[in-house]
Formats: structure tokens, sequence, C-alpha cells
């Protein structure tokens, strides 16, 4: 063998050992004006820990078996599930539908990992960083069944700064916005709620809405649905089955890494009760990200004063749909006091 394909033999080993991009495991249908960037399929065996930490925030507790992500493949889908022994997340007993010891249990696998990533969860000990896949914009895509059962919990799937600008630990880091593209109380399957969280991000503001979902709610735990978000430059839009449902104009500008999650007696989704089904299982089917083949602009962003008058705007819309609702019902119901009353009247004489 020549110098030259020696060479060009060890290359291709070595660029074939570097990790790029996630490409899929199995064919993904292509999306127009899009093209892949990273797709999870779920098709192997296995988790693809090149791009997944099987873990929940190690960083912010001290117990290995709290974090340690429950998990199986199965059918093509990846199952998160909860069981009624499942570890407490900051190392207490299992978790319990006794109503004196509930213990706050998470579950969840990510794409990144560093020291105090997530500035809301704390740091309790120092952890190897972990760098699977992060980017800036895209549209990103789950396919999913929410777990069918009742009590207090939810699923989420969301986005947190990689604190480019502070490498180290994240300490001083104002790249640490959050992007939630949905949480979804496992009481109310047919909601849809989308956030955004600023931390200490000085370019963004908080944001949420809730959007009540086509058809009935029991629907979304037992067939899948396609969950979506376009994160551009100019702002974010969110859809369910290509249906835009909520759009906000706030942006980070720095690239982001994924988290999914689940968890059950947060104090912010409610309580586990004696009805509550387990195991929780969360079933999903595939996450995607695409590009869109134009690239980018940051020319497309709005000013602080723009995406004020837009938030203006849509307050404004939203009370004067209120107060056309307001008025309506308010004049069904005079026109209905009014026939009762002339009918009274008329009965009397």
């Amino acid at each position: 063998m020549s110098g030259k394909n020696r060479a060009l033999l060890l290359a291709l080993t070595i660029l074939a050992g570097i990790p790029q991009t996630a490409y899929a495991e199995t064919a993904v249908p292509e999306k127009e004006g899009y093209v892949l960037d990273f797709s999870a399929e779920f098709s192997e065996d296995s988790l693809n820990t090149a791009y997944w930490l099987p873990q929940y925030l190690p960083h912010c507790t001290t117990s290995d078996a709290g974090a340690a992500a429950r998990y199986r493949i199965e059918d093509g889908c990846l199952n998160l599930y909860i069981t009624k022994d499942s570890p407490d997340y900051f190392g207490g007993r299992p978790g319990s539908a006794d109503p004196d010891n509930l213990l706050w249990i998470a579950n969840g696998i990510q794409t990144w990992e560093k020291n105090r990533l997530h500035p809301g969860g704390g740091q309790q000990k120092e952890v190897e960083p972990f760098e699977g896949y992060a980017t800036q914009y895209g549209l990103f895509e789950m396919r999913m069944k929410m777990p069918d059962t009742g009590g207090g919990g939810y699923v989420s799937w969301w986005l947190i700064g990689t604190q480019d600008d502070d490498p180290f630990d994240g300490s001083g880091s104002r790249q640490n916005g959050e992007i939630d593209v949905f949480e979804t109380f496992f009481k109310s399957p047919g909601l849809f709620e989308p956030k955004v969280h600023a931390w200490d991000d000085p370019n963004l503001r908080e944001w949420s809405d809730t959007v009540k979902l086509d058809g009935a709610p029991e629907d979304y735990v037992h067939s899948f649905h396609t969950y979506a978000m376009d994160w551009r430059p100019e702002g974010t839009a969110f859809y369910v089955d290509g249906k835009p449902v909520a759009r906000t104009t706030e942006s980070p500008q720095y690239r982001m890494c994924m988290i999914l999650s689940m968890y059950i007696n947060s104090d912010f989704s409610g309580w586990d009760t004696p009805e509550t089904d387990y195991p929780i299982e969360w079933l999903i089917d595939y996450v995607r990200v695409y590009k869109d083949k134009n690239g980018y602009d940051e020319n497309d962003r709005l000013t602080a004063f723009e995406r004020y008058m837009y938030k203006l705007c849509e307050s404004l819309s939203a009370f004067g749909q209120k107060a056309v609702l307001f008025f309506r019902d308010f004049f069904t119901r005079f026109r209905l006091f009014i026939a009762r009353l002339f009918c009274m009247r008329t009965a009397a004489f």
C-alpha cells in the first residue's frame, strides 16, 4: 500500500471514530425545506450513549441511584418509566402513596452534562462533562404517547443552554435560558404547555402558554401524537400534529442541549395518589432535529422594542377576545332574562 493510500485510510479511520452529527439509526423521511441534523429512532436494542447520557442531572444530587435513568427500548420505542419502588432522586426511601411520605422521583436522559448545567437545580457534586448533542436553532420534533396514569406528575421535553460562555461549570454563565417544548401533566394529557425561562439570560423574558388540544384528552394517552418546536432567531413556534398551537418572539442566542424527563410527587405538579396506576410509562417513538436548508439569519431577530410591541399586541388581542366572549355571554343571559320576565308577566294576566 502506498504512503498516500495509507494516509487516506488513516484519515478515514480517524474521522469514522469522531461523532459529528447524530444520524438516524434507520431511514428517516425527508422534510421539505429542511435537512436532518439529529435523529434518535430507538430502533436498536440499546440507547446510543454517544449522544444520550442515561442519567438525569447527576450534578444536582449525590444519589447515583436516584439520578440513573430507568428505561427500556422495545418495539422501536424508548420507554422511560417510574415504578412503585423507584428510588428517590435525592437518596431517600422509595416512593410511596402515603401522603406523609411522598418522595420526589425523577427519571430522564439528556444530551449534555456539566456542573451547574441547570441553574434551578443546584450543585450537589462535581461530574465529568458529557457532550453528546447541542445546537442553535432548528425544527425539533418528537412522536410520543402520554403516560396512561393518574395522580400528580408530568413529562417534559426541554432545552437548556450549554453555557459556552463559562465552559468550566456554568456558575457565571448568562447563556442558561430554557425552552420547554412541553410540560404535560399526567392528570391533563389534553393540555399542551410550552414555556421559556430566562434564568440568568438578560436577553430573554419569561413566557408560557396553555393550549387545549383537539379531541378527547384520553386520545393523547392511547395514541401517538407529534409535538414540534421551530426555533429561529425571530422567535419560537410550537406545533402538535403539524398544527400551530403557540408562538413567542423569545429566542435564545446560543447552543442548547435536550433533556427528556418525567417526575412524580413534585410540588409543581401535584402528588401521588392511591389511584395512580404503576408503572408509569412514557413511550417515545423518535426525537429528530432538522435544519432549514436556507440557514438562519440573525438579521431576522426582533429588537427589544419590536418584541415589546408584539407582546403588547398579543395581550390586547387576548383581552379583546375575552371581552367579546364576555359580552356575548352577557347578552345571551340578558335575552333569556327578558324572555323569562315577559313569560312571567304574561302568565300573571
